[in-house]
């Protein structure tokens, strides 16, 4: 219908906030739209639908996004339903996420957790049967030692 005619779909256009080369800043963003980030920042960048961080970018903050796509640098945490590092992305944190692809040359260092995942580590359970062994065997190692050691 045209402008006055009677539709409740609401059509919301945002615009794409850029934070070029060379600039700084510190603070939040909260949009609906796209941040891409060739600059540096420093903050919390909120409800953003793709977010990218160009080669030369660099974020210090938390991320709550749709999709996030590294070229540069990220430190901090995230919570994304995509994320991607691309080669020679680096990110350093904590991250949430649905789907991750980390290319050749991407580089992630921290933890990540896959939302809403169904798979459980058993390696405590196995860290501790070994530490019960090693250490029920430890005196039994220690004394065979000694009576190498007085036999010499």
């Amino acid at each position: 219908m045209g402008i006055f005619g009677k539709t409740n779909k609401r059509t919301v256009q945002n615009g794409a906030t850029v934070i070029a080369q060379g600039t700084c800043i510190v603070g939040g963003i909260s949009t609906e739209g796209t941040v891409h980030i060739d600059g540096k920042f420093e903050g919390v960048i909120l409800e953003a639908d793709i977010i990218s961080i160009g080669q030369s970018g660099e974020v210090i903050g938390d991320i709550k996004a749709n999709n996030l796509i590294v070229s540069g640098l990220f430190d901090g945490k995230i919570d994304c339903n995509e994320m991607h590092i691309l080669a020679g992305g680096k990110v350093i944190g904590e991250m949430k996420y649905n789907e991750l692809i980390i290319e050749e040359n991407g580089k992630f260092e921290g933890k990540g957790v896959r939302k809403s995942s169904s798979l459980t580590s058993r390696y405590n359970e196995v860290e501790n049967k070994i530490s019960n062994i090693v250490i029920s065997q430890s005196p039994q190692i220690l004394h065979e030692k000694k009576s190498k050691k007085n036999k010499q």
